[in-house]
Parts: structure tokens; sequence; C-alpha cells
């Protein structure tokens, strides 16, 4: 006897317009290169996936061919793919030499910025108003403008059996109460999906940078983030991955957009079936069918998406930039920081010691013009940063300060710099020398 088909007198169909963009493309999307950063991966990836329109529209523009182009109005895309590997774009950073700036910094600056976070923190005595850090970064390796960093092992990809296990299943509970259309489509959508992630995975994970010859030299310098300095210390090729790198993937050989291209028409094939053969279906096939989206999505959304950005900044620390060294120091405010990070930079600064702290510090009253070019000129000397003369009421009349409000502020940033020539006779001038 038969078993009972669940849900049998309900004449209630799922929209399958929807359906067809059910939990949409955005987490496919996002994890459309995790071949790469979970080694092995793409053997992982046979069950049904949401999304194929979507994943269907950026193979085409992969392949470079105008009929996809004109199919799914896009534009032909370079050899090497970049878009899901970027993340958020870096901060501005500075030249410690030239003093040039550079307004927007790639998504590696945005890791390493992330990656000082986690580092152990070094409080700073001194006053507090809003507290500030200073990470320094000492760059040895210069990479190579292009190179293949190592895949690090994850234990994620044993995790994709759980949607290949659901998708499985729900096309063997289909098949068992009769309902073959919505069998049909979650076991064909699994096959392509698996195709796709297995022709994909055959493209190279690689770093890259290129450095213009006709612009301003980018060394030594400071990423300006929203509560730290990154100090940056190494030549313009061994800071290039953080101004100038990119992740990309590239495809070596012509025939893999071939291969490429029959994924996105397996995918295209995808979304049809889905979009013709799932309202054919009996309302308890549909819900099958939407489990193992579920399934899916959750699987890309919660543990595959969630790890991308610590897997791409261990590729970057590790390979990349070699194991550079860390240190960060917290203090109370941003005045203190921001002589820190001139003290930091010193050698590379040279002379106009001035330009810099105006730079780190654009506050331009009368009080902090005072100020710039006292500090400037003791650290441009050379000379110990204590500052008893330039406390005292008579000198700073003498200096164009008439009130008692601008002597008190005059007198808390000068607090503020002597307690950032402390740390870095503490902490740095004593592991130079």
């Amino acid at each position: 006897m038969p078993p009972l088909y669940p849900l049998r007198n309900s004449t209630f169909s799922l929209d399958i317009s929807s359906l067809a963009g059910f939990l949409g493309a955005d987490a496919a999307l996002a994890v459309m290169m995790l071949p790469h950063l979970h080694a092995q991966r793409r053997w992982w990836g046979w069950y049904n996936c949401p999304g194929s329109y979507h994943l269907a529209k950026r193979y085409g523009q992969m392949a470079q061919f105008r009929f996809w182009s004109s199919s799914y109005r896009s534009a032909a895309v370079p050899q090497e793919v970049a878009v899901e590997l970027e993340g958020v774009m870096g901060p501005a950073y500075t030249s410690a030499r030239s003093g040039a700036v550079l307004p927007r910094t790639g998504p590696l600056a945005t890791m390493l910025v992330d990656a000082c976070a986690e580092v152990e923190t070094t409080e700073v005595e001194g006053r507090h108003s809003a507290a500030m850090d200073v990470a320094i970064v000492h760059l040895q390796r210069e990479p190579p403008a292009l190179d293949s960093p190592r895949v690090p092992h994850t234990h994620s990809k044993w995790l994709s059996a759980l949607p290949m296990l659901s998708t499985i299943s729900t096309s063997i509970v289909c098949g068992i109460y009769g309902d073959w259309f919505i069998a049909s489509v979650v076991l064909f959508s699994a096959l392509c999906h698996g195709l796709a992630c297995l022709v994909m995975g055959n493209a190279t994970f690689t770093y890259e940078h290129h450095i213009p010859h006709q612009t301003a030299r980018f060394a030594s310098g400071w990423l300006e983030a929203p509560k730290s300095f990154v100090v940056l210390c190494g030549t313009e090729t061994a800071v290039a991955p953080i101004t100038r790198g990119r992740f990309s993937l590239r495809f070596e050989h012509s025939k893999e957009r071939y291969y490429i291209t029959l994924c996105s028409v397996l995918l295209g094939l995808q979304f049809l079936s889905q979009l013709l053969f799932v309202p054919q279906g009996k309302l308890f096939g549909q819900t099958m069918f939407i489990a193992s989206l579920v399934a899916s999505w959750a699987y890309h959304r919660l543990i595959l998406a969630r790890g991308k950005e610590s897997i791409q900044r261990r590729i970057l620390m590790a390979d990349v930039l070699g194991g550079p060294q860390l240190q960060r120091y917290r203090f109370g405010t941003r005045t203190a920081a921001a002589v820190f990070t001139v003290f930091a930079l010193r050698e590379d600064i040279g002379v106009d010691v001035e330009a810099r702290l105006k730079a780190l510090l654009p506050t331009d009253t009368p009080v902090w013009q005072l100020w710039h070019a006292t500090v400037a000129h003791k650290i441009a000397q050379g000379q110990p940063l204590c500052f008893e003369k330039e406390k005292q009421w008579e000198w700073q009349k003498m200096h164009s300060l008439s009130t008692r409000d601008e002597s008190l502020l005059f007198t808390d940033i000068l607090q503020d710099a002597e307690t950032a020539y402390d740390a870095y006779c503490e902490h740095l001038l004593v592991t130079k020398y």
C-alpha cells in the first residue's frame, strides 16, 4: 500500500515568480569564489542552490561572449575576476616622505586594520578624552606583482555534507510520494551547481598589485582608520599590497571560458526548470524544494560567507605580507597618538615634521598653529619634548595667546606631546638600539 501523500487535499500552490528569487542570489554570489578560499571545496558543491539566474548571468559575463552580454544586459569583464573577492574599501593612506595622500586604498588595507585590532594593546598612561590606537606594522617581505598564495585548509568543506544530504533526502522523499517533477528539478539543480563549482575551482587564486611609474611614491606612511592610526614601515614594494593590492581569480587557458559558458547554460536551464516544473509539483514537494534551498542558503550565509574575510586575512598576513611584526599602543587622546605616529616614522619624514603633524591634526586655530610649530621644532631638532618654559603664562602671552582658556588648552596638548615622547622612549627607542 503506497504511503499517504502529505497535504494531498490542499489546492494551494506556491507562487513560483517569488520562489525563483527566493533567498536571492546575494549569498550565492558572495561565496562564488569560496572553492578557492576553502581548499578542495570545489568537489563539494553537489546540492540545490538558490540564485541560479544571477549565477548564470555572472558566469556568462566571465565567459566574455557577446551572446551572454546581450542576453543578460551586461558587458564583458577582464580575464581576472575580482568583484566577488572585494570587500569594504580601505582608509586613506599618507606617505611619510612626501606627504602625498592616497584617498582610498583597497580591501586588503581594511583586512590589515582588522588584523591590527586583534593585537594585544599596550595602554599608555596620560590624559584621557577620546581613546586612539597606534598600530605599527613592520613590512619586510616584498611580494611580486603577481603571485599565487597558498590557500589554508579549513573544515567547512565537510559541513557541505549538510546541504548535500538535504538535497538527496528531499529528492528521495519526493520520489517516494510520486512527485517526480520536484525530485527531478532538485537533482538537476544539484548537478548544475556541482559542475559550476567544479569549473570555477579550476581558476587560480592570485594576489596582484600595480605600481604606476609616474605617480607619487608611497613607501612608509600611515593609514587613518576611524579610531586608529596604522603605521606601515617598509619600502614601496613592501607597502604596495596594502595601498594597491587585491585578490582575484585568473583563468589561465582560453578553453576554460567554454566550460564557463557551458556552466552558464546549465545554470540558465536550472532557472528555467525551476520556473516551469516546480509549479507542476504538489504542495508537499514544493515545500521540500524550499527546504533544500533554505539548507544551502544557511550553509552559504552562516558558514562559508562568515569565514570569507577571516580566511582572506590569514592569506594576506601569512603569505602576502610574510607574517609582519605588529605592535599596538592605546593613547587617551588623538593628539598623543598623532605625535607618537610622527616619532614612529621619524626617519622617513625628514625635515617636514610640521606638515605631517598638520596632516594628522588638521585643526588650524591660533592655539594649534602655535602647538604645531613648537612641537615640530623640537622634533626636527632632535630635542626631548619637555615644555616647562612653554607652559608658563608669560611665554604664552609673548606668542599671541590672550586668554586663560587658550592657555589651558595649549598646556593640555603640550602634555599630550610629552606623553607620546615618553611612550616613544619607553617602547620604540629601546627596540631600535
